[in-house]
């Protein structure tokens, strides 16, 4: 069994939870194993305010760089935000962010 639990990511917490909670049930899924579950994501996310990416975070480098590149040629952060469909505040992030 893979260990898909993440605490920075509300999807693959969830998902692992779920996971490691039917491998200890042998896969029977009961209203008592969800009460559970459940019980254990309210505590630890309950009152957040949770973003989900429309896509993971695997292979942004290309799509930061063209952000970077548009920035630098003038585009207007606005402009870029709906372009790529990010918020205005990830682009500033974006170009904000210390170049290697």
């Amino acid at each position: 069994m893979v260990n898909i639990t993440n605490q920075n990511d509300i999807v693959l917490d969830i998902l692992g939870r779920v996971q490691e909670a039917l491998a200890e049930a042998k896969g029977e899924l009961t209203p008592e194993l969800v009460k559970g579950v459940e019980a254990g994501i309210r505590a630890d996310w309950g009152g957040d305010r949770v973003f989900i990416a429309k896509r993971r975070g695997e292979g942004h480098g290309n799509r930061n760089s063209r952000i970077f590149r548009d920035y630098l040629a003038g585009e207007r952060v606005k402009l870029l935000s709906r372009r790529y469909e990010l918020s205005e505040r990830q682009v500033l992030r974006i170009v904000k962010a210390p170049k290697s």
